[in-house]
């Protein structure tokens, strides 16, 4: 497959079958992720691989309170967008996927540290699907209890958790509609004839 492929077949997934991945391909994975690119070559991210069962629990517990408190503030118009799309404050998946790998940013790095960050993480889930793995980008509304659970530095900030795992699910090419490239593209200035 190109990148490309991979890119038009990725899915986030939310069901995970029982079956162990050794850390050995997680380990594959992560290096797709350091070789990111950064702000001033920074590196700010760091991985923390989470295969414990028990704190895996943890993990979903502390997650889904944080979670029911956003989806009871949120407003009207986004608890029914949560609604139609059948999001709840539930995470399962953080029990079910055989791993977690939760990525944090040094704050302190650079201005630019989350959108290094994230860089990173874009890496993981495309060198995730490119070995078979199923991912979610999963962002808690607060993740500080990460650091506690974690012993995460408090210069790092959690961003995400990424469930990764043999997929238990196909979603749809339909789950995910994708605007027209055309209608994305302008020549020279933003509203300039298209393509």
């Amino acid at each position: 497959m190109t990148l490309l492929d991979v890119m038009r077949n990725r899915r986030s997934i939310r069901k995970y079958k029982k079956q162990q991945i050794p850390v050995k391909e997680i380990l594959q994975v992560l290096e797709a992720g350091r070789l990111a690119p950064s702000g001033a070559n920074q590196q700010p991210w760091t991985y923390i691989l989470v295969t414990d069962s028990e704190l895996k629990q943890e993990i979903r517990k502390e997650a889904e309170m944080v979670e029911k408190n956003f989806h009871r503030k949120a407003p009207k118009s986004l608890k029914n967008w949560f609604k139609k799309q059948g999001i709840t404050p539930q995470k399962s998946f953080l029990t079910e996927a055989p791993a977690l790998i939760v990525v944090a940013g040094y704050t302190k790095a650079t201005p630019y540290w989350l959108e290094s960050t994230w860089m990173s993480i874009a890496y993981v889930l495309l060198q995730a699907a490119s070995q078979g793995f199923g991912t979610l980008t999963y962002t808690p509304s607060d993740t500080r209890f990460l650091n506690k659970l974690l012993k995460i530095p408090k210069d790092y900030k959690p961003v995400a958790i990424l469930p990764i795992g043999y997929p238990a699910e196909k979603p749809s090419p339909e789950t995910r509609p994708r605007k027209p490239l055309e209608t994305l593209v302008h020549r020279n200035k933003c509203g300039s004839i298209r393509f």
